[in-house]
C-alpha cells in the first residue's frame, strides 16, 4: 500500500518568497520540501518573524507559528527550528528529518568554501553527478589555493562521480590529483583500483613500484578486488546473469532475449538519467553561498 499524503493547513493565497532558492512557496509542504532539498544552504536568517506571519496566517496554522515565534525570542538553533516544522508537517520521516537536522548542525562550523563542498557532496549522494562536477569545478575556481586539504578533497570527490558515470580516465586524472596535493591515500587506493582496470600486467606493476606509498597500497587493492571477485561470484547477480546465459545454451531463446532486453531496458533507463543530469549540468546553475 503506498504512503498516503495529506496536506497541512492551507493552500496560501499570497505566497512566501524564499530568497534562498529564488521560489515562491504556497504551502508548508512546498517549504518543508525546499528546506529538506537547500539544507546546505540554509542559514539562521530564515529564522525571521516574516516567515512565522506567512505560516499563521496563510497557511492558516497558528500553533506551529506560536511555537516558532517562541523559538526565535529565545534564539535557538536552526536544526530545532527546522526541525520543528518538518515533524510538525509530517512530511518527511524521522529518519530523513535527522539527516537534516545533522546536515543543518554540521552547517554552524563549517567555513562558506566547505558548505559549497558539502552542497555538491549531497548531490553525488543523491546520484546527480554531473550537476555536483559543475558545483565542484566552480568551487575550485573559487577556493583561496592554502586550503589544500579542501582542494584534494574536492578533486578526490570529483573523481568518484566520474567513476559513477563509468568515465575512468577523467576519474583517475582527478584521483592523482588529489593524491599529489596531500598524499591523499583515499585518492591513492581509488587511483590504483582504476589503474589495475586500464594497465597491462607490467604496466600496473611499474606503476604501484614507484614509491614505497604506492606499493604497499598495491597490496591492499589487491586483497579488496580479491574480496569483490568472491562477493560477486556469490552474489544473486551473477547467479541471474549464468541463468540467462543457460537459457541461450539450452535452447530456450524466446526467454533468453526476453530477459536480455529487460536489463537493457533497465541500461537505456539509466542512461536517460545520465543525460538529463548532464543537460541540467549545462545550464548555468547559479551557486548561492
Amino acid at each position: 500500500m503506498k504512503r498516503v499524503l495529506t496536506c497541512t493547513g492551507e493552500y496560501a493565497k499570497a505566497p512566501y518568497y524564499f530568497d534562498k532558492v529564488y521560489v515562491n512557496l504556497y504551502s508548508i509542504e512546498e517549504l518543508c520540501y525546499v528546506m529538506v532539498e537547500n539544507a546546505f544552504l540554509l542559514e539562521k536568517d530564515i529564522m525571521n518573524n516574516d516567515l512565522v506571519i506567512w505560516i499563521e496566517n496563510q497557511c492558516k496554522l497558528p500553533e506551529l507559528a506560536r511555537e516558532l515565534y517562541r523559538m526565535i525570542t529565545h534564539s535557538v538553533d536552526i536544526s530545532t527550528f527546522v526541525g520543528t516544522i518538518l515533524d510538525y508537517v509530517g512530511y518527511y520521516s524521522k529518519p530523513e528529518i535527522d539527516k537534516v537536522e545533522s546536515i543543518l548542525r554540521m552547517n554552524v562550523s563549517m567555513n562558506v568554501f566547505e558548505k559549497w563542498k558539502a552542497k555538491a557532496d549531497f548531490l553525488v549522494e543523491n546520484r546527480h553527478f554531473n550537476l555536483a562536477i559543475t558545483e565542484y569545478e566552480k568551487l575550485l575556481k573559487n577556493i583561496p589555493e592554502n586550503e589544500t586539504t579542501l582542494i584534494s578533497s574536492v578533486y578526490n570527490n570529483i573523481g568518484v562521480a566520474y567513476m559513477n558515470l563509468y568515465i575512468y580516465d577523467s576519474a583517475r586524472e582527478n584521483f592523482l590529483k588529489a593524491y599529489n596535493i596531500d598524499g591523499n591515500s583515499q585518492a591513492l587506493k581509488h587511483f590504483l583500483i582504476l589503474s589495475r582496470m586500464a594497465l597491462t600486467d607490467d604496466e600496473y606493476v611499474r606503476l604501484a613500484s614507484e614509491s614505497e606509498e604506492r606499493y604497499k597500497m598495491s597490496m591492499v587493492v589487491e586483497q579488496e578486488l580479491e574480496q569483490a571477485k568472491h562477493l560477486y561470484q556469490d552474489s544473486e547477480i551473477e547467479s541471474n546473469l549464468s541463468e540467462i546465459f543457460a537459457l541461450k545454451n539450452e535452447g530456450n531463446v524466446a526467454e533468453y532475449y526476453e530477459k536480455i532486453g529487460k536489463i537493457a531496458d533497465k541500461l537505456k533507463e539509466d542512461y536517460r538519467d545520465i543525460i538529463l543530469d548532464s543537460e541540467k549540468a549545462d545550464v548555468n546553475f547559479e551557486t548561492t553561498i
